[in-house]
């Protein structure tokens, strides 16, 4: 085979080629070093455009705009609604030849008197009130059983949800947005009722856990969730609270909540929290920090969403099922999800989901192609089970290091007087001692260092035994 052209590995990556081709160029890329470096190269790229993809854009600022085309229209408006000075000249001409006249014969010519329209004042403007618009939410993601008014739906992501809906969990999630930036997830064992959902006033009454991201509102409108005898309330953020037992604890990512009760109030701004025991007090609580483990654990929380919203997606989108033996995380087009086996909505197209390992790396599991409103399904394999051919796989790794190339590698570092380096590798053998990947994932080494030992160690060859994937640490 000759060498593969550079966009053939973009095509491969993309799900574009056949299982036939892609085995034929992999067999390639482990003979030839030039196509393998090829690969990494555009392996790399293509996951940088995926992290660019899941960036949020950047914000237009339409007030601005907006501001400046009114202040253009209405300057024109009134250079064209500009009528000419009415000619007063014969007036003031007609007045000075009176006067003239009365000076010569000594009478008193009246000036002529002019007409003069009726003032009217404009009636006033009546401003109808504004109404308030329904809301609408619709399921983004769902993992484990969700009831919603008492019954298991078959047609979860398609059923939008209003005002008066109840939903419930058992083991699992869901995650419902109802706006652009605006979402809650609920989590296990929890329930949760849409008592107001309007574009005044959103009021949700929660038994149990949810996290809620939500857009800044508006001038008048309220936001609010129900605890028991506590009422949070929001203008704009990231928050979490959780009700049992007549307990209430409330922590804030970032923005600023309020909760209250009958005795009093109290506010929890960004990284904070604050924990209500049952029959407690508001006012005789203190609002604390969050550890870095609590702030971890709510961005991970954070509800799904999709970046453009349209209560019209639940036509335009449709569910993609991914099927774990266990619990394993994924990703979807590179967007971690969570635990599998979970339920997500995507736009139609194709789309590559990656499933974590027990060491916690991510790898394809395939692609799938879905259609609009047509849910599609991916069934994830087992992972392998452990190998036992580490040992002497290792053994071959370590004699077939070529010394001197690693040296060369080594030598501006050498000349810099830095020593007790390493790099750690991820890779994987098959039983003809094929090399499936090898990977860095932890050096102290410049980039460009460690890559030259990277090669150094791709070009180890393994001879005929069993199959291992392991980590092996470097000391250089």
């Amino acid at each position: 085979m000759t060498h593969v052209a550079p966009h053939r590995w973009a095509d491969l990556w993309a799900g574009r080629v056949g299982d036939a081709e892609r085995a034929e160029m992999e067999r390639h890329a482990e003979t030839c070093r030039g196509c393998a470096r090829t690969r990494q190269r555009v392996s790399r790229a293509s996951d940088s455009f995926v992290a660019i993809r899941t960036q949020t854009p950047p914000e237009v600022p339409w007030d601005s705009i907006r501001a400046r085309v009114h202040w253009s229209v209405s300057t024109e408006r009134r250079a064209a609604l500009r009528s000419p000075r009415p000619a007063y000249g014969w007036l003031v001409g007609a007045t000075l030849a009176g006067i003239a006249t009365a000076l010569v014969t000594g009478t008193i010519v009246p000036a002529p008197t002019v007409a003069r329209a009726p003032i009217v004042q404009p009636a006033p403007i009546s401003v109808p009130a504004q109404v308030a618009r329904p809301l609408i939410g619709l399921v983004s993601r769902a993992s484990g059983d969700v009831m919603v008014n008492g019954v298991r739906p078959t047609d979860l992501f398609a059923r939008p949800l209003g005002q008066g809906s109840r939903i419930a969990t058992a083991d699992g999630r869901v995650d419902i947005q109802f706006g652009d930036k605006s979402a809650f997830a609920l989590g296990p064992r929890s329930t949760i009722e849409l008592r107001r959902f309007d574009s005044d006033i959103i009021e949700l009454a929660v038994d149990g856990t949810v996290d809620i991201s939500v857009a800044p509102r508006g001038e008048g409108q309220r936001f609010l969730v129900v605890a028991g005898d506590h009422t949070v309330e929001v203008r704009g953020t990231q928050f979490r609270v959780s009700h049992d037992a007549g307990a209430i604890s409330v922590s804030c990512r970032h923005g600023l909540v309020a909760i209250t009760d009958k005795a009093g109030r109290a506010l929890v701004g960004a990284a904070r929290k604050v924990h209500v025991a049952s029959g407690g007090s508001i006012s005789k609580e203190h609002v604390v920090a969050l550890s870095n483990d609590e702030l971890a654990a709510l961005a991970q929380a954070t509800p799904f969403a999709l970046p453009l919203w349209d209560p019209a997606l639940a036509q335009s989108s449709a569910p993609l099922e991914v099927a774990t033996s266990g619990r394993r995380n994924v990703r979807v087009d590179g967007l971690e999800l969570g635990a599998a086996p979970l339920r997500v909505r995507v736009m139609p197209g194709r789309h590559t989901v990656e499933a974590a390992d027990s060491a916690g790396r991510f790898r394809r599991a395939g692609w799938v192609d879905v259609a609009a409103a047509r849910g599609a399904r991916l069934e994830v394999p087992a992972e392998p089970p452990p190998t036992s051919g580490i040992t002497e796989r290792r053994r071959q790794l370590r004699a077939g290091v070529d010394q001197p190339r690693v040296a060369r590698c080594m030598r501006s570092i050498a000349k810099a007087g830095l020593t007790d380096t390493y790099v750690q590798v991820e890779l994987s053998v098959d039983a003809q001692g094929a090399v499936g990947f090898l990977n860095v994932i932890d050096t102290d080494l410049p980039s460009a260092t460690a890559s030259c030992v990277r090669e150094v160690l791709a070009d180890v060859r393994f001879g005929h035994g069993a199959v291992a994937t392991w980590r092996e640490r470097i000391d250089l």
